[in-house]
């Protein structure tokens, strides 16, 4: 059995302004403010100088919050700071909101490396998109992806949002067909959840139900295969080849240096996360909560992780982990899942069908 002992390879980086606070949103995010903006970057540096100690990244995501609601000289101090990492990286991924995603921000991505953006969609309907206080229409959207790919940077993901309230499955057929008029080579689609403290919460606006969640997915996985995408990850979809290279890092539960406010990482079998508290981070008082990972946890983890995309849990690598065949432990139960059409074995790995990952929550824990 045997503990994880190197070095991370991916770098995440939380920026956590926006030009306006969503009503959905209960990321770790608070309003732009030019001076604000300034404190952080100079915070943000001094974590990065002091915690990446590997520079020999293969993976970098700068996410937020919207990295795009800096203006361009604080932006283009972020991306100089992240140089020096970017040099050999095989996937550097910027987020973006198509408002703030300007051709000036676009050069200065190309500029630095940058090689994919993640844009934030959520709704291709203007009405829509205006009830949940998005600034953006779908036009802005259409720009920024020209814009995008007249610059050279062709590694496009757009983000949708599902069961956001008055979407019908009409609709939701409507917002597929409209991304995929944009030839994107990823696709998020996202369940609604509703945090407290939110303006939904307030408003009493309910998250969708399993069964409308269900129907909603099995509608946009079809219409996504039709046209060529695969379904990776229980919400991600990509044309072959472009599978999201740093979340990957997260879901084959591998370790990840995680910067900036709320951000959260993982390190020598530590799971961490940053301070909350912005006074507190620009002060350099970044009080970390931590978990030390023990082996069971890492068991849990392993299995928890790996069944929420179609590699699944490779069963040698797993013994050599952990010391027992999760398959010959499990047999009866994987059998009864695979009988159902829930699971698959394929190549020494126990994958979960379209289905399965319906359902993953109850195949965990009757795994774990």
């Amino acid at each position: 059995m045997r503990t994880k002992t190197n070095f991370p390879k991916a770098l995440y980086i939380h920026i956590p302004f926006c030009e306006s606070i969503c009503d959905y949103c209960d990321f770790t995010k608070l309003q732009y403010f030019h001076s604000f903006a300034e404190k952080y970057l100079v915070a943000l540096k001094k974590e990065l100088n002091e915690k990446v100690t590997n520079k020999e990244l293969d993976t970098i995501y700068i996410g937020g919050g919207t990295p795009t609601s800096l203006n361009d000289e604080q932006f283009e101090e972020l991306l100089k700071m992240v140089d020096p990492l970017a040099k050999s990286v095989k996937e550097y991924t910027v987020e973006a909101n198509p408002e703030s995603l300007t051709l000036s921000k676009i050069k200065l991505l190309k500029k630095y490396g940058v090689n994919r953006v993640s844009i934030g969609v959520e709704s291709t309907n203007n009405q829509i998109l205006k009830s949940i206080n998005r600034k953006h229409t779908f036009e802005d959207v259409k720009t920024a992806v020209d814009n995008l790919r007249e610059n050279g940077i062709n590694n496009i993901n757009l983000d949708l949002i599902i069961g956001l309230p008055n979407v019908s499955f009409k609709m939701l057929e409507k917002d597929i067909c409209n991304i995929l008029s944009l030839n994107p080579n990823h696709i998020s689609c996202y369940s609604l959840t509703v945090h407290e403290h939110t303006v939904f919460y307030i408003n009493k606006i309910e998250e969708p139900n399993e069964e409308y969640s269900y129907e909603a997915y099995k509608t946009i996985n079809s219409l996504l295969e039709e046209n060529g995408f695969i379904h990776y990850e229980v919400s991600n979809w990509s044309k072959p080849g472009f599978e999201s290279l740093h979340n990957l890092t997260y879901w084959r539960n591998e370790q990840y240096y995680g910067l900036g406010l709320g951000a959260s990482g993982y390190i020598d079998n530590i799971r961490y996360k940053n301070t909350t508290n912005f006074n507190k981070y620009i002060s350099f008082k970044n009080e970390i909560e931590q978990e030390v990972v023990t082996l069971e946890d890492n068991r849990q983890y392993e299995i928890m992780l790996r069944l929420r995309t179609k590699e699944g849990i490779d069963v040698l690598d797993f013994k050599d982990k952990f010391g027992y065949d999760i398959y010959e432990r499990n047999k009866d139960v994987i059998d009864d899942y695979i009988n159902r059409g829930y699971l698959l074995t394929s190549a020494r790995r126990i994958v979960p069908t379209f289905e399965g990952m319906m359902i993953l929550d109850k195949i965990y824990l009757d795994l774990a």
